[in-house]
């Protein structure tokens, strides 16, 4: 949707929605009071995503755009989780800038100038961070580990990666893709893309009402995704380095074993396949199964060819292009 020149920017805010009934009418209206403090500066539009919501999210959802045109209701055709539906709204809105939180209320609308005053300053993504965290020992301590391992995985120094409260340059959700339940490694993949990345201080408190939709089960899922991030972020372009490697160790370690044993035959005259068959299996075994990996290694450095050809991706992303009128451009308006 095209948009005057002239216009103020848009701002798009996107919150997902999981039986949230009894928040969504305050929530929203904090929405509009923080967007008239604002009206000056900026346009906005407000996108509810109702993941599947078992209660009144949708009906209330709904009702409250009678009262506020702005207000646009993505409704998804069963629950696919929070990641999904932060995608969803992330491909709806067409601001210049998003921002997406949660509708429960413990994410705090006023919150908002301070996340634009940082995008201004020329970051492509501002992160929040509950610096005061509300919740029960149970959800800080597994979200405390979880950001240090991020933290040193993906190579970036922020404190908070669980929370959904971020700002983002519209050029930069283009690189972005979510899948599965990596919501909390949007600044990761942003890092991977070159993105300029803030952090600011948010408040948080505990659900005014309903309860937590996640708890400790997810933990498990959390290591597994921090694996993945861990391939994303060093072998993703060469998926051969890291399967090679691992098939160079089983197989060396396969000649090792046999070797031994047949040394040991040699020096002994002993008939060390009747005494150790077990280890000859077991060296039998490794160079096998290092054959394996390092041929799954091939396979996936042809499928990462055939992903970047098919996609169109070529492995490296622009900014933005400077020739001499933008350069002109840029310096007439920043007087």
């Amino acid at each position: 949707m095209a948009r005057d020149a002239f216009a103020r920017p848009l701002i798009s805010v996107v919150a997902p929605v999981y039986n949230e009934g009894a928040t969504l009418r305050e929530f929203v209206t904090r929405l509009i009071e923080v967007s008239q403090s604002l009206g000056d500066r900026y346009d906005f539009e407000f996108i509810l995503v109702d993941d599947g919501s078992s209660d009144d999210s949708l009906q209330v959802a709904r009702s409250l755009i009678e009262n506020e045109p702005r207000l646009r209701v993505v409704e998804l055709r069963r629950n696919f989780g929070q990641t999904a539906a932060l995608q969803a709204g992330l491909h709806a809105a067409v601001g210049e800038t998003v921002i997406s939180m949660d509708s429960d209320l413990q994410h705090f609308p006023e919150d908002i100038p301070a996340f634009l005053a940082l995008l201004s300053d020329g970051y492509d993504l501002v992160c929040g961070w509950r610096f005061d965290r509300q919740e029960g020992i149970l959800r800080r301590w597994p979200s405390t580990i979880a950001n240090q391992l991020i933290r040193r995985v993906a190579g970036i120094r922020l404190h908070d990666f669980g929370t959904t409260f971020r700002a983002y340059r519209s050029d930069l959700l283009q690189h972005v893709e979510l899948l599965g339940e990596q919501h909390r490694f949007v600044p990761a993949l942003a890092a991977l893309v070159g993105a300029r990345i803030a952090e600011v201080k948010i408040r948080n408190i505990e659900r005014p009402a309903g309860r937590s939709n996640y708890g400790l089960g997810r933990t498990f899922s959390v290591v597994l995704d921090i694996m993945l991030l861990y391939f994303f972020r060093f072998y993703f372009t060469k998926p051969l380095k890291v399967f090679g490697q691992l098939g160079a160790i089983l197989i060396g370690s396969g000649f090792m074993v046999a070797f031994t044993l047949l040394g040991y035959t040699w020096i002994t005259g002993l008939s060390t396949i009747r005494a150790h068959g077990g280890w000859f299996l077991l060296s039998a075994l490794l160079m096998l199964i290092g054959m394996q990996t390092l041929l799954t290694g091939v396979l996936a450095e042809i499928l990462i060819r055939v992903y970047y050809r098919s996609s169109g991706n070529r492995g490296y992303f622009v900014r933005r292009e400077w020739t001499r009128r933008t350069t002109r451009t840029s310096g007439a308006s920043s007087v």
